[in-house]
């Protein structure tokens, strides 16, 4: 069974390579990633039961911090 730990790192990778990936778009397309974003996730927090919410929410701050690094 993987752990909260194990899962966390996992997360944290994966924010780590979604913003890498969005750092090679042309600038343009870089500024209307974010709102894309929330288009989509807006929908989808509705859905997420309390703990789900909280580790979407975790990364989703995750990936913000990491993108006003690059952006």
């Amino acid at each position: 069974m993987t752990s909260n730990s194990e899962l966390q790192g996992e997360i944290s990778a994966l924010c780590c390579l979604v913003v890498a990936l969005a750092s090679t778009l042309p600038l343009s397309s870089q500024l209307r990633l974010w709102p894309e974003f929330e288009q989509i996730a807006n929908p989808l927090r509705a859905l997420l039961e309390s703990d789900e919410l909280r580790g979407f929410e975790r990364a989703t701050v995750s990936l913000a911090s990491r993108r006003k690094l690059i952006g």
